[in-house]
């Protein structure tokens, strides 16, 4: 929703005020709302957090157009950015500068800020987020309702539920550079690897270490989702953003709070001088037009507008390149949801874990190419939820993509289309049998037969809102996301193809990349931990 979906927002649950604050974590966001008082059915706004709520980010007192030469200048202030810019401040080299289009509302995630009721529609129903944007047009159905931008300072960050998964070895196999995968998985900057430097910081902040004790139904072994996400003395609970680093005490590091972000700043497009990058043009919140200059921008503005800048200045070095990046993909998830309602069959450790309200995961193959995972909750009258849902690989290719249409003023029209190919339906049948598998062993240890689970031959349940908040029945409800639902999408700028393995472009030199958008190939995880780490590798890379 990133879990948004980037979100994954906990379920509503119909908990007492005497629950652990572990009954709150993060889950997939199939929520449960009170009957006759279905939150999702007034479509009125989210109020934004008060105007004196704290703010952890600042821009130094510093504008655009005061700002002199800058050595390096990152494009949005979202998970992907913050990690390059906080490497970078860290190792004191050279000035750095961060520029986010939309507001500064401080670093408080949506499940702190807001009423559960109210972070589930921020999430389910994105027109009620006053932050939310989908500066592009879609073809073919695809990409709309949940998909777009949270444009705030802190990004997604702010919404996700913080799983944190790193992508699987049988994805990283193929495709991604070798010095790549060394440096994910094995070590990076002579000690840990990268993934393990972020599973250090997001339990120093506060998080619960990966490892704990897994799941077993029936004959299928589950493993305890690790998450990135602590809890809150409001009662609430929040996941890891980098905006942490930015905090004036506590979290905060005093040198990547010196580092400016500057809020209501919009990016136009990358000036290239000479073939290279030279610099930005803003767009600021008054309404006037600058230019930055700068040695080196660094795009991470997420998939789609990464897209778009990097087609408008690969057209500035070469008129003659194609205004089209294919390579599009997103996430191909569904999933089911069920009332079990005869409870003391149910065994100890499934009553336990619907009290806990932990997730549980098995690890996809490289012939599954998918993630499954559970989480069971206490429903009303006793019963108990079961949610089970899986994450699966689309592959890249010419299917998928973002165009840009005309030549004119920046910012150029933006057309986002993607379809699921041959390989991609292979997967969501795939999908259906470890769903049914798990159905089915349920049953069996109910007592009770199992039907078998019904699916939608159309992927995409345009009524996905209303099957995600409905109250469960003792008849298994299934879903599937529309592609740019889960809003992990990825894959125009690969490594090794239209960036170096330094990140930076190959026909641009000084103009750079990170977010999803730079991954050749994203396997079944949630893409967060992946970004935080390549974020952390391009700012040693920036310094040098």
């Amino acid at each position: 929703m990133q879990g948004v979906t980037p979100c994954r927002p906990r379920a509503l649950g119909h908990r007492t005020a005497s629950a652990t604050w572990r009954s709150r974590r993060p889950g997939r966001p199939v929520h449960k709302a009170a009957r006759g008082n279905n939150p999702l059915r007034t479509a009125r706004a989210v109020a934004s957090p008060p105007d004196d709520q704290t703010r952890t980010t600042n821009n130094c007192g510093v504008a655009v157009g005061s700002l002199a030469d800058v050595e390096t200048v990152i494009v949005g202030a979202g998970m992907a950015g913050l990690a390059t810019a906080a490497e970078l401040a860290r190792r004191d080299r050279g000035s750095v500068a961060v520029l986010e289009a939309g507001p500064d509302r401080g670093r408080t995630h949506v499940q702190s800020a807001y009423s559960p009721a109210e972070a589930l529609r921020l999430w389910l129903r994105p027109d009620t987020d006053p932050d939310f944007r989908r500066p592009y047009r879609t073809a073919g159905g695809v990409y709309r309702d949940l998909a777009g931008l949270r444009r705030r300072v802190g990004g997604r960050s702010l919404y996700w539920g913080g799983v944190l998964l790193p992508i699987e070895r049988w994805a990283l196999s193929e495709e991604w550079p070798d010095a790549v995968i060394t440096e994910l998985t094995e070590t990076w900057d002579s000690g840990p690897s990268l993934y393990q430097r972020v599973v250090d910081d997001v339990v120093g902040w506060g998080a619960e270490p990966p490892g704990a004790p897994g799941l077993t139904i029936g004959r299928l072994a589950f493993d305890r989702t690790p998450h990135a996400t602590r809890a809150e003395p409001d009662g609430g609970w929040s996941a890891f953003s980098p905006l942490a680093w930015w905090d004036g005490d506590g979290d905060g590091d005093s040198k990547v709070r010196r580092v400016p972000i500057l809020a209501g700043h919009e990016v136009l497009g990358v000036r290239v001088e000479r073939g290279r990058a030279a610099g930005v043009v803003v767009l600021t919140e008054d309404g006037e037009r600058r230019d930055l200059r700068a040695n080196r921008v660094v795009l991470a503005a997420g998939t789609v507008v990464n897209s778009r800048l990097a087609i408008q200045a690969l057209a500035a070095s070469d008129a003659g390149t194609p205004r089209e990046l294919p390579g599009l993909v997103d996430k191909i998830s569904q999933g089911f949801t069920v009332a079990l309602t005869d409870v003391e069959r149910l065994p100890d450790a499934v009553r336990a874990a619907a009290h806990e309200g932990h997730v549980y995961h098995r690890t996809g193959t490289a012939s599954t190419r998918s993630n499954q995972f559970v989480r069971f909750t206490e429903g009303v009258n006793g019963t108990v939820n079961m949610d089970s849902w899986t994450m699966g690989e689309q592959r890249r290719g010419p299917h998928g993509g973002v165009r840009c249409d005309g030549g004119g003023a920046w910012p150029w029209p933006t057309t986002v289309h993607a379809r699921l190919e041959a390989a991609d339906e292979a997967v969501r049948t795939t999908q259906q049998h470890l769903l049914g598998e798990l159905w089915a062993e349920m049953a069996r240890l109910l007592g009770a037969p199992a039907d078998p689970l019904q699916f939608s031959p159309q992927h995409g349940s345009p009524d996905l809102a209303d099957r995600l908040t409905k109250v469960r029945a003792p008849r298994p409800l299934t879903y599937s996301f529309p592609l740019g639902s889960e809003q992990h999408e990825a894959g125009t700028l690969a490594l090794g193809e239209v960036l170096d393995e330094n990140h930076q472009f190959t026909a641009v030199p000084g103009l750079y990349a990170c977010g999803p958008s730079v991954m050749p190939r994203t396997g079944a995880a949630n893409p967060s931990m992946t970004t935080l780490a390549l974020g952390k590798r391009l700012g040693a890379i920036l310094a040098g």
